[in-house]
């Protein structure tokens, strides 16, 4: 009789799970949160947002999400945002000059830019950060301009130009436990490079592996930034990267 009862109650739970996954932001955090069921959205307003099944993006230019507001989280959700457009210049998520917003949990697939962090003339672009999320095909995976103190943790990143890209950082950005592979030169960009950072103002990549695409170099930095901890695997040399300044555990 107890095994029945158990096995009721399991499978009453079970029935229950479509449900609760498709807002497993909302209750996985106990506070309210907007869905988003199609695209192109903006999110306009601060607050809780989170994908309720996987979109697709046909446009040729624009983006899938735009994100006008700051203090956002945005949850993936587990589903994927994808572009249907090959040669596309299209953005996965847009973050236009605001700070304090969140990207996790999910795939973005097959854009020219799977995140854009951009500031417009009162750049702002600081503290935001994208963590947790696979990208698949993207020409640059993280893109980041005029940044300032900006997150890239926990992703993997694979195929496309460029994995990571810090533009002109104003200083303090960050891209730390990454996983990148297959990066290969394309035409629009041409690096092949997984973790870039140029004209930068002091950045650090930290404890990322990189594994080998068409570039025999694996990571390019400015002279005023810093890494440490990360691994190159299947390139020719041991330490395959140009410029910044290797530091010790300690020094940072």
């Amino acid at each position: 009789m107890k095994r029945n009862v158990v096995l009721s109650l399991i499978a009453a739970g079970l029935a229950l799970l479509p449900v609760a996954s498709t807002k497993a932001f909302n209750t996985s955090v106990g506070v309210g949160a907007t869905a988003i069921t199609s695209v192109p959205f903006t999110i306009a307003t601060s607050g809780n947002y989170y994908l309720a099944n996987n979109v697709s993006f046909a446009g040729f230019s624009g983006a899938a999400i735009t994100i006008t507001a700051s203090q956002v989280v945005l949850d993936l959700n587990g589903r994927t945002i994808s572009s249907s457009q090959a040669s596309a210049v299209d953005f996965g998520v847009y973050v236009v000059n605001q700070v304090d917003v969140t990207i996790q949990n999910g795939d973005i697939d097959n854009f020219y830019y799977g995140v854009l962090l951009a500031p417009n003339s009162s750049d702002n672009n600081a503290k935001n950060t994208v963590a947790n999320v696979k990208f698949n095909g993207n020409q640059v995976g993280v893109f980041s301009i005029s940044g300032q103190s900006n997150l890239v943790k926990d992703c993997i990143i694979d195929g496309g130009d460029v994995g990571i890209w810090f533009l002109a950082d104003l200083g303090g950005s960050r891209a730390d436990n990454n996983i990148l592979e297959n990066q290969k030169a394309g035409e629009s960009i041409g690096m092949g490079i997984a973790l870039l950072s140029t004209g930068s103002g002091g950045v650090v990549f930290n404890n990322n592996v990189v594994a080998k695409g068409s570039n025999g170099v694996g990571m390019l930095m400015s002279g005023t930034d810093k890494y440490r901890f990360d691994s190159f695997v299947g390139f020719p040399a041991n330490s395959p990267h140009a410029g910044g300044t290797n530091e010790l555990a300690d020094s940072l």
